[in-house]
């Protein structure tokens, strides 16, 4: 154990930021679908292609765990947690409900900065889906799409509220290929609802912003609906 402290502590900078750096790529593994439901978690390999010791690796699936990404097994073995679409459903409500909240304050709070950042990065987002199609597009989309709604959480000025969104309410990219909507149908319409939402933080309209938050969230629900009554049946 004093071994392993010393090499995170002289590789990493110190034992917490190697945490940091294991539980971030870990995590981003299973939120862009490298790693799959399922799949076990070896600390002996992650901690090689991370470049930290084993104990880093078992402290940020500990946390993962926590957050439900991870299943930690009988003698700490780690496996990529399975989502159904009830799980999906359920996070997709609860997310409408606190990013809807988050929108709200943004309304009034977020700064002209802020707003020609949410418009550009949805204008790079827009120019990439028109270049590369939805296919080709979407590993930058994820990216910046994430960076929108981490924008307007952080503008609702509630350290709490942006905490619970940035931890613990997303979901491997794996579960929307169960759905049973065309992805470029899904895009085009967030695309839209991004320009909406825009609008009414631009306009400074609590309510508007709220709604168009809900509305956005809320409308992957049918589909997901949808998908789900065949999984039940099948």
């Amino acid at each position: 154990m004093k071994n392993e402290t010393s090499k995170d502590t002289s590789k990493d900078g110190g034992s917490t930021s190697a945490v940091e750096t294991a539980y971030h790529r870990i995590r981003h593994m299973i939120l862009t679908g490298e790693m799959r439901s399922g799949d076990k978690l070896l600390e002996n390999q992650l901690a090689t292609a991370i470049g930290v010791s084993r104990t880093p690796v078992r402290e940020a699936l500990n946390r993962l765990n926590a957050e439900g990404l991870v299943v930690l097994e009988r003698y700490r073995r780690g496996i990529v947690a399975d989502f159904s679409l009830n799980d999906a459903m359920e996070i997709f409500r609860l997310r409408a409900i606190l990013e809807g909240h988050a929108a709200s304050r943004a309304a009034t709070r977020i700064s002209d900065t802020d707003l020609l950042r949410l418009q550009e990065m949805e204008r790079v987002m827009e120019a990439q889906f028109e270049e590369l199609g939805w296919n080709e597009h979407l590993e930058g989309f994820d990216k910046l799409n994430s960076e929108f709604h981490a924008v307007i959480a952080a503008a609702a000025e509630s350290p709490r509220l942006e905490k619970i969104l940035a931890s613990s309410l997303e979901l491997p990219a794996s579960i929307f290929n169960r759905y049973s909507e065309p992805v470029e149908v899904r895009t085009r319409r967030t695309h839209a609802q991004h320009r909406e939402i825009l609008a009414a933080l631009k306009a400074h309209n609590p309510e508007w912003a709220q709604a168009a938050m809900n509305a956005h969230l809320f409308s992957l629900l049918p589909t997901a609906s949808g998908s789900l009554e065949h999984e039940e049946k099948s």
